[in-house]
């Protein structure tokens, strides 16, 4: 017979001698699945080693049941739901398997022929809060993916030309990096850009710079191709850090405030607002506040407009920019509304947190392009207009409408078109001149409008005259003559064609 309690006594002495002369291979947790072998040792007798081995395969039968993945725990056998990872700040993104699309918003932009992108939603890819990267990179995957017929009316979208790394995937190879407001985007391009010409260059970059930056607290975007320091998009060299303000087409716009208004005797008028985006013209936003409807004539209360960047970690929906308008002695229901129609964002009317006799509106905007602030009477008004077309209005003058006049299409002795708008000129007077194709004046004249140089503009609408002989294309100049030596200031060049 055996002494099973001997043997039992002797096996475990033998186990312990040799699991104390073994050289043990600490792995690190997340690599905790893969197999090491141990280094050999001689002069180990048979038994021993069987003994150890057959621990050795306990130990790691017992590991993989604890280490095993499971549902919601990353490993290489995690649910197939899981999304595929995103690209890091290392590298660029993964293409063998793209993300299927959701119907989660995703906002992005397009481009339209002459004016600065419009921002719109479309369906996008699971969103991931926790990296700002992956959110970038989800935006610009979301429009490459886009065709003709899902983009809004109007607009273009060049991002969809660009082709991806790796044929028949939806996504592009794409490195983000952020570094304070600055995300600098490498793109791993297989045939280039698919642009050509300086239109489509700059509609692709206006396109991406908007994208990239619509992310909350990112104001500039370097743009740059894998392995290069920049970008060359067609003959377009893009070689810094962009903001929207630099690619919208607008000249510089006024931070400075402006204040008007008389006063209404300690009355507390109702106030109502109302906002349109591209009804008047092309890429302007309008607010209007209305002051006591009921009463045509009511006096005009004192006002302050102000312009500052939003504040993203606060007003994440509000662009970024925010207008601030405080108006005194007034009452207004006005709630918070998102308009998201660009450039207009967020709408949001508040009591003053002082005596509480004052409304503030407050208006986020996509970017800071040229404003202006002006009255009108019958009924008592108060308007803010921001952006136009881009080619008709800089710092002091400001074109919403220039077309013949269609009642009179047969001229006898004189061609009208109807000009409107606002201005910031001095004592008023507004300079015009006509220029056929080869660049000869064939008609000039001025104008005024309802008020002279001061914070607050004026405004017009009027007719000018072109002589009965001139047709085809020609080009309309508006500006104001400098007291000083009589040179354009603010001048502004509308195509025209007559016939």
């Amino acid at each position: 017979m055996t002494d099973e309690r001997r043997d039992d006594e002797i096996l475990g002495r033998a186990l312990s001698r040799a699991i104390e002369t073994m050289d043990v291979n600490q792995t690190p947790f997340e690599r905790s699945r893969i197999a090491t072998v141990p280094t050999k040792r001689r002069f180990f007798p048979i038994w021993q080693v069987a003994t150890a081995s057959a621990a050795i395969v306990l130990a790691l039968a017992i590991g993989s049941w604890l280490t095993r993945p499971t549902e919601g725990q990353p490993g290489v056998a995690a649910s197939p739901t899981t999304p595929p990872a995103s690209p890091s700040a290392a590298g660029p993104s993964p293409t063998a398997n793209p993300i299927v699309a959701t119907s989660v918003p995703t906002w992005v932009y397009f481009p339209r022929d002459g004016l600065p992108p419009v921002g719109a939603s479309v369906p996008g890819y699971p969103p991931n809060s926790s990296s700002r990267e992956i959110a970038i990179d989800t935006r610009i995957s979301a429009l490459r993916r886009l065709g003709p017929g899902e983009i809004p009316a109007g607009t273009t979208n060049p991002l969809s030309s660009v082709a991806p790394p790796q044929a028949g995937t939806s996504r592009f190879g794409v490195s983000v990096r952020i570094e304070g407001d600055l995300a600098t985007v490498e793109f791993d391009l297989s045939s280039g850009w698919g642009v050509r010409g300086s239109a489509q260059s700059q509609a692709l970059l206006q396109q991406l710079v908007y994208t990239i930056t619509e992310e909350p607290g990112i104001r500039r975007a370097l743009i740059t191709e894998m392995g290069k320091p920049n970008a060359v998009i067609d003959q377009l060299v893009v070689d810094r850090p962009l903001t929207r303000e630099d690619v919208f087409g607008y000249g510089a716009a006024s931070r400075d405030s402006i204040a008007g208004g008389v006063g209404n005797s300690g009355q507390l008028p109702t106030l109502t607002a109302q906002w349109s985006v591209d009804s008047l013209s092309p890429g302007l936003a309008r607010f209007v506040i209305t002051v006591d409807p009921a009463n045509a004539t009511a006096a005009l209360p004192l006002f302050r407009v102000e312009v500052a960047q939003n504040d993203e970690a606060n007003k994440p929906e509000g662009g970024k920019w925010r207008f601030t308008v405080t108006v005194s002695d007034g009452l207004d229901q006005t709630t918070h509304a998102i308009v998201d129609r660009s450039p207009l964002r967020a709408v949001g009317a508040y009591p003053s947190k002082g005596d509480g006799r004052s409304v503030i509106y407050e208006l986020g905007l996509d970017d800071l392009r040229p404003w202006r602030v002006f009255t009108l009477t019958n009924p008592t008004r108060i308007v803010l207009d921001i952006g136009g077309s881009p080619r008709a209005v800089s710092d002091r003058i400001a074109i919403y409408r220039a077309q013949p006049v269609a009642a009179t299409p047969i001229c006898s002795t004189t061609c009208d078109i109807q000009l409107s708008g606002a201005a910031r000129v001095f004592e008023a007077n507004v300079v015009w001149r006509v220029k056929d194709s080869a660049g000869k004046v064939i008609a000039n004249g001025h104008f005024l409008a309802s008020l002279g140089s001061s914070a607050v503009w004026g405004t017009f609408d009027t007719s000018i005259q072109v002589p009965p002989t001139f047709t085809g294309n020609g080009t309309l100049e508006v500006f104001e003559a400098s007291p000083k030596d009589g040179s354009e200031q603010g001048l502004v060049q509308i195509p025209l064609t007559i016939r």
